[in-house]
């Protein structure tokens, strides 16, 4: 009796605007959905006829600001087509509806920032291949219970996010600068998705479950909340985050392939251990991505091609073994983590070959790094010990500054095109045992405040330039 009583009185509470709801209904060369939008109350519905919306006629993003439902007339196909660099809709109310609607991005199809939402039989197209690089079907930005049915992506898929990042984030972990991460669970937990697919594959969600084995024909994994997660054998190229792991206990990744991908390749976040192993990522805005976590291998993996290749963020006690990263920007980037290791990796022909930036006690050792362009290793205020490695053909081998403490011991310089190794403003450090061989321009540079460091038996073809130290050096110069 109580369920058809607070039935009754729902229904009765919706009569009044369903009663009252306006139906707008626009045409290319008719009202624009801007304009329909403009007038829109909430509970109206905003009809598209067939033809194409596009910057000729609309103004982008397109905002919503009311729960209202956007969707194309009936047997019609409508198209809104996003100009470069925009966004197609800005969803800021809850309880917004999208039906039948066609989205060509170029960047980003949707942002939506309001509970409640819906998408049903929706496509999503990446419009030119040119905008791949950070472009997105859909940002979910900290919002709860989404639902998603019947939606095809082409090129594209959807990104699951925190709220927007805010001027003080108060330590919470960043997502590309844009967005939290998202440490609340519900923000990936609470959706539904069903029936969608990526490059006519299944998009493939799970969430809550005390273990998950993902099917290998998924064309995106989205898996949250979950205890054991196991990921073997797929291919999740093409899409936008091809694998995303969130707020899990242990998760295994073996052999997967993330090819393509606009924002990143495989991505793990939240979650409290597991393993990387034989996986590749090809010409991808981030290969591999790790933030918030601790307890990660990723070992045998590869980043080719990439804008970034394998990256740590508020990353502990972790570490990248025998990984490479082939013509990436930054080859191997780590920071405002700790206790991690990069371990007989190789980098070639990179930007930056390795950065540490803020990070906590570092190993690096046996590593190979070739052909970087700007530096091979950039170690910005870590405190690293770096040890064993062959430098080779970089333009800077090793630049350290920032204050912190380092060790670099036993390492090869070979054929530094501008300097093997720039020391600024550091504290308490060692180098010793280096071996400095076919310098074009200086073997080492030294520069301000050494702050108790020592340099000690390092095989030099060029004598070290110590004239920029403002307190003096250790013995055996």
């Amino acid at each position: 009796m109580k369920k058809w009583f607070f039935a009754l009185l729902l229904l009765l509470l919706l009569l009044p605007f369903a009663a009252n709801a306006e139906t707008w209904r626009v045409s290319p060369g008719g009202m624009t959905i801007a304009e329909a939008l403009s007038l829109c109350a909430d509970g109206d519905v905003v009809e598209l006829a067939g033809g194409v919306y596009d910057e000729t006629s609309e103004t982008f993003p397109l905002t919503v600001t009311r729960a209202v439902t956007l969707c194309a007339a009936e047997g019609e196909s409508p198209v809104i087509d996003v100009p470069a660099m925009q966004t197609g809709l800005r969803v800021e109310a809850d309880g917004v509806t999208v039906q039948g609607v066609e989205i060509r991005l170029r960047r980003w199809g949707i942002l939506a920032m309001g509970d409640d939402m819906t998408l049903e039989a929706c496509r999503f197209i990446l419009a030119d291949p040119a905008w791949r690089v950070s472009s997105t079907a859909m940002w979910t930005a900290g919002i709860y219970r989404m639902t998603m049915r019947d939606c095809a992506f082409n090129g594209c898929g959807i990104c699951l996010a925190g709220p927007p990042l805010r001027d003080n984030p108060e330590g919470k972990v960043a997502f590309t600068r844009l967005f939290e991460v998202g440490d609340d669970p519900e923000y990936f937990t609470t959706h539904t998705i069903e029936n969608c697919t990526v490059n006519g594959k299944p998009l493939f969600y799970a969430a809550s479950q005390p273990f998950v084995e993902t099917p290998e024909d998924a064309g995106q994994i989205i898996v949250c909340d979950c205890g054991e997660v196991l990921v073997r054998n797929a291919d999740v190229s093409d899409g936008s985050i091809g694998v995303s792991l969130v707020h899990n206990d242990h998760v295994t990744l073996e052999n997967c392939r993330a090819d393509r991908c606009g924002i990143f390749g495989l991505y793990v976040s939240f979650c409290e251990g597991g393993t990387m192993t034989d996986c590749v990522s090809t010409e991808t805005n981030h290969g591999f991505d790790v933030r918030g976590c601790r307890n990660m291998v990723l070992e045998n993996c590869a980043a080719i091609r990439c804008e970034q290749g394998l990256f740590f963020s508020k990353v502990y006690d972790s570490a990248m073994i025998r990984c490479v990263a082939d013509g990436t920007g930054q080859g191997y980037f780590m920071a405002a983590g700790g206790g991690n290791a990069l371990v007989g990796c190789s980098v070639i022909g990179c930007e930056n070959g390795v950065k540490l930036q803020g990070e906590g006690s570092t190993l690096v050792c046996g590593c190979l790094i070739e052909g970087c362009t700007v530096c091979g290793v950039r170690l910005d205020g870590t405190p690293v010990t770096f040890t064993g490695n062959t430098l080779r053909a970089n333009w800077v081998g090793v630049m350290a500054y920032g204050g912190a403490s380092y060790e670099i011991t036993d390492n090869r310089f070979e054929e530094s095109k501008s300097c093997g190794l720039y020391l600024r403003d550091v504290a308490y450090s060692r180098v010793c045992g280096n071996t400095f061989t076919g310098t074009v321009g200086t073997s080492a540079q030294i520069v301000g405040k050494m702050n108790g460091s020592l340099w000690l038996d390092n095989g030099m073809d060029i004598p070290a330039d110590f004239s920029a130290v403002t307190d003096g050096f250790g013995i055996g110069k």
